[in-house]
């Protein structure tokens, strides 16, 4: 079960402000895993923990949900491929 599990809307093609990230975590994660809640091939989304680099991509039908290990991030960057709305679920849980 992870301990925390949140759904966002994300409706932008650039990552939010580096202080604004849409998930944000008061502790270091063991396990991150982002799923892609669309079926529409083109709602790609982009995934990244610095809100610079891309670090996974989220491809519906193809690469749905993705997961890290042992990342011991704390902040989770969404973006859209092109214009649109896509639901992105994050989980993040760590090993206590």
């Amino acid at each position: 079960m992870p301990d925390s599990c949140t759904t966002h809307t994300v409706n932008s093609t650039s990552y939010p402000a580096l202080a604004s990230p849409q998930v944000s975590l008061a502790w270091e994660t063991d396990q991150i895993t982002v799923l892609n809640e669309s079926s529409t091939a083109a709602d790609v989304v982009y995934v990244s923990f610095d809100g610079i680099n891309n670090a996974g991509k989220l491809i519906p039908g193809i690469a749905q949900s993705l997961t890290w290990l042992f990342t011991k991030r704390q902040n989770v960057y969404l973006k859209l491929a092109s214009a649109g709305s896509v639901a992105v679920t994050v989980m993040a849980g760590t090993t206590r």
